[in-house]
């Protein structure tokens, strides 16, 4: 039996709060999407501070990563309800990672856009992602783990997978 398009159409619900709620957990699901990208791959963070009407900052921090070709997407933006400090900015981006267990040495660039207020906020706060970053590449000990291409990289190798594509077939 088919049913008419418009019958369709008429029993989805449509109200403001079905249609919020949709939208709501939509947008929750890709978040959650690019979170589980930026915990294991590497990637560049953009930032950029903004300021609103009634002279309210908002910090927008962009992420470009690899995933089956380049990927730009915005990670969030922030209302920063102090000052635009170079700490202040940190400690923003530095609260996000750690509630969404982002880890910070995933970083592979950080930029922020020409303003003096964030070419200042870049020079300050930002040093301590480069000094976080220099920190885990100087633990790196290449005697225990190997090759230095797999020290570099936090992604682990699917053995079973290269395993199973070198076998002779009928050999399972």
């Amino acid at each position: 039996m088919k049913q008419n398009t418009t019958e369709i159409t008429n029993s989805i619900p449509l109200s403001n709060s079905s249609v919020s709620r949709r939208i709501d957990e939509m947008v929750e699901d890709v978040e959650k999407q690019l979170i589980a990208h930026l915990q294991v791959k590497q990637f560049a963070l953009q930032l950029d501070k903004s300021t609103l009407r009634d002279n309210e900052a908002l910090l927008l921090a962009y992420v470009r990563f690899n995933n089956e070709g380049p990927k730009e997407e915005v990670l969030f933006a922030r209302s920063l309800t102090t000052d635009t400090k170079g700490e202040t900015i940190f400690n923003e981006v530095a609260t996000y990672f750690k509630e969404n267990n982002i880890p910070l040495k995933n970083i592979i660039v950080c930029a922020a856009d020409g303003a003096p207020s964030m070419t200042g906020g870049y020079k300050v706060g930002f040093s301590r992602v480069s000094q976080i970053l220099s920190k885990a590449r100087n633990r790196l000990d290449i005697v225990k783990r190997g090759d230095l291409r797999l020290s570099l990289t936090s992604i682990e190798p699917n053995i079973k997978k290269l395993v199973e594509k070198h076998q002779p077939p009928g050999s399972h």
